[in-house]
């Protein structure tokens, strides 16, 4: 499992311990590049490793930072 994969897996269970649906799809991103689905709201996840300003970013858009 990468990191990405991981980051994933993080979000997945940030997103059910709230409440909130959760879902990744590949095929809607463009590239290596992955939808994220929590609750409402969606972003794009890149492909490459994520850092952590970026993971950040990623929780503040879904609505899963605190």
């Amino acid at each position: 499992m990468n990191k990405r994969d991981r980051f994933i897996s993080e979000l997945r269970d940030e997103a059910r311990s709230k409440g909130l649906s959760f879902r990744a799809e590949n095929w809607r991103g463009k590239g290596g590049h992955m939808m994220v689905f929590a609750g409402d709201r969606l972003t794009t996840v890149p492909s490459r490793e994520i850092d952590p300003k970026t993971a950040r970013k990623i929780r503040k858009q879904l609505g899963l930072a605190d």
